[in-house]
């Protein structure tokens, strides 16, 4: 691999992944990418080598790079047109892995998220090839921002039916005549007038149906107040029948008291 740009370490802040930083995961990346994605995408990270306090980033081509936004506008729009559309690719893969039930693609998606992050990434580019800085805080949205662009076919699509639309002269009056009378008969039907008798049913209908336990209990109260009732009376052959054998008891009692 050919170093093809220099930075000064101490300029940026490196990104942490767990106990280490993320830079120093490049080999295990490659080898996800290449696996997962082929070597293209390899090629679209620079590989980070740090010597004496400068970050040393190496590719496969041999041609130096510059920083996007040192180029001409044409060349930037060309060349970020390309990184957004495969970074949206990714964006939708690692979506995916975020919300994965295994542990190592969530870890997976996590690393993509990071690498892939348009606010840390730095387009490198001779105009036709490129490839990415990253694994550092760069902090480089502004640079990455492509700003959308509207076509022109576009826009005469949607006047189209402006333009194209049907001569207002033939739209006849007649109909809202037609409908009018449809919706009348309906407005001026008069509301059914409910007898007393309905009405007073209607009430005792719900009336039961809201305090039925009310009134079972109240039933249930008068059942056994006709009982109690019942068995108090004097002709009540039970009661009649206790009176008696008190009264015996009670003879009994004073004829002992007396011979005593």
């Amino acid at each position: 691999m050919n170093a093809v740009y220099v930075i000064n370490a101490s300029d940026y802040k490196p990104i942490s992944l767990g106990d280490s930083y993320l830079y120093q995961q490049y080999d295990k990346i490659a080898s996800f990418l290449a696996t997962n994605y082929g070597q293209e995408y390899v090629r679209l990270l620079a590989k980070p080598v740090i010597i004496n306090n400068q970050i040393n980033w190496h590719t496969d081509y041999d041609q130096p790079l510059s920083r996007i936004g040192d180029l001409s506008n044409e060349i930037q729009e060309r060349i970020k047109t390309d990184y957004w559309r495969i970074k949206n690719k990714l964006d939708k893969d690692i979506e995916e892995l975020e919300f994965s039930r295994t542990t190592e693609k969530r870890n997976w998606g996590n690393i993509l998220k990071q690498i892939f992050n348009d606010e840390n990434n730095v387009i490198l580019t001779d105009g036709n090839y490129w490839c990415l800085l990253w694994g550092w805080k760069f902090m480089n949205k502004k640079e990455n921002f492509l700003a959308p662009v509207f076509h022109p076919e576009e826009k005469e699509i949607v006047e189209e039916p402006v333009e194209t639309s049907p001569i207002v002269d033939q739209e006849p009056e007649i109909e809202e005549e037609v409908i009018e009378p449809d919706f009348v008969p309906v407005n001026h039907i008069a509301p059914r007038k409910r007898s007393f008798w309905y009405g007073l049913k209607r009430a005792l209908r719900n009336f039961v149906y809201r305090y039925w336990g009310l009134l079972f209990f109240i039933l249930l109260c008068l059942l056994l107040f006709c009982l109690m009732q019942k068995c108090t009376r004097e002709e009540c052959p039970e009661i009649f029948e206790l009176n008696n054998q008190l009264d015996s008891l009670n003879s009994e009692i004073s004829r002992r008291c007396i011979e005593v």
